[in-house]
């Protein structure tokens, strides 16, 4: 069965990255479940020496490439079109700043 987890992008503090999904400095990774069974620091995000890539998102879908949901509160029209059409990924956006009360909304389909 693929997995289908869920990253959230975050700030240092935990809360919902307000600055654009590609880099957050931090992705809280949740299972089907909604748990959250990972942290990972972004290789690519804001506080990087690589954090010019949010043009690129190949390099961030490399990184969560067991994720199929992307929730974020910024996020650019067409890069939200390519992550749908070209990849498969889900982009959700929420003005929610609490990850857990973000993805409460989500419907995770089989």
């Amino acid at each position: 069965m693929e997995r289908k987890y869920i990253a959230v992008g975050v700030d240092e503090e935990g809360k919902i990255w307000k600055g654009h999904f590609g880099i957050a400095p931090v992705y809280l990774i949740f299972d089907e479940m909604k748990n959250l069974i990972e942290k990972r620091i972004n290789p690519y995000g804001v506080n990087s020496e690589n954090h010019s890539h949010h043009d690129n998102p190949k390099l961030i879908i490399s990184f969560l490439n067991d994720c199929k949901i992307f929730v974020a509160k910024r996020m650019g029209q067409e890069s939200r079109v390519k992550l749908k059409e070209n990849f498969g990924i889900v982009p959700f956006l929420t003005e929610k700043t609490s990850p857990e009360e973000a993805i409460e909304v989500l419907e995770i389909n089989g």
